[in-house]
């Protein structure tokens, strides 16, 4: 992408089946600036999956994935935290992304936290961004609560189908209600 349509990237949070709802998944999701019905993007995160050798064991897996860009039912929200200057050297910088296995304490929360210093520390794959983790983290909590507070994941409400509550931490405004 050229000029101010370059894709942005964002820190999204996904709604956990079950457990607590302050505690989220985290990914990062990278899509175009302006978007479109019908519009593609990918998500980067790390996921526990049942590890083939050791029965009941679970694994930390790195996935990469090109998804619809519209609302799905787990997606809560997104913070857009910077411009991508580099797709190669995004999607390279995020898969060598070091994952923890066998630490009950590591999160996918912690490999986007991760993952946001690695893309600082590489120079080359974002533009414009806001990449303190502290900022990033506060926002996306905070915003979500807000949006659960607006009663914007109960079905109340004249909220646009098919879009993700977006907050855009540059200008930090939101801009997808």
């Amino acid at each position: 992408m050229f000029g101010s349509n370059k894709d942005r990237i964002y820190v999204a949070l996904y709604a956990r089946g079950g457990q607590d709802p302050n505690t989220y998944h985290w990914a990062i999701i990278v899509g175009p600036k302006t978007e479109v019905e019908g519009g593609r993007g990918f998500r980067y995160h790390a996921r526990q999956r049942l590890d083939p050798t050791t029965p009941g064991r679970q694994v930390w897996h790195y996935e990469a994935l090109d998804i619809p860009l519209t609302q799905t039912s787990m997606l809560l929200a997104r913070v857009m935290i910077g411009k991508v200057a580099n797709h190669a050297q995004l999607a390279k910088t995020l898969a060598a992304v070091p994952r923890e296995q066998d630490n009950p304490a590591w999160t996918c929360r912690i490999w986007v936290r991760d993952a946001i210093a690695a893309l600082e520390a590489d120079g080359k794959s974002l533009g414009t961004r806001v990449t303190n983790w502290q900022k990033i983290e506060q926002t996306a909590k905070t915003y979500v609560a807000r949006k659960r507070e607006q009663r914007r994941y109960d079905g109340s409400g004249t909220w646009k189908a098919g879009t993700v509550p977006t907050y855009d931490l540059l200008e930090e405004k939101e801009v997808i209600p």
